[in-house]
């Protein structure tokens, strides 16, 4: 609800602009651009430097064999 509150608010105030402002308008168009241009990097990264982060480790081989290094631990385990 309040987010509605201060969205009705920053629009009341935009609309209220004096148009002969011209210095105002062009910060308030600056703002504008830059924030457009956030959103617009945010969805074009597609990796987060959280799974970055998250690219340490090993690679396992290509040829491994999961089921039967399952079945050989299970054989081992229960013989």
């Amino acid at each position: 609800m309040e987010a509605i509150k201060l969205k009705q608010s920053l629009l009341s105030t935009i609309d209220n602009i004096d148009e002969r402002n011209t210095d105002l308008q062009q910060k308030l168009v600056a703002a504008v651009k830059s924030i457009i241009r956030q959103n617009a990097k945010e969805r074009t990264d597609e990796i987060t430097p959280f799974v970055q982060s998250m690219k340490v480790g090993v690679k396992l081989p290509a040829d491994l064999d999961v089921k039967a290094l399952r079945d050989e631990h299970l054989k081992e385990k229960y013989s």
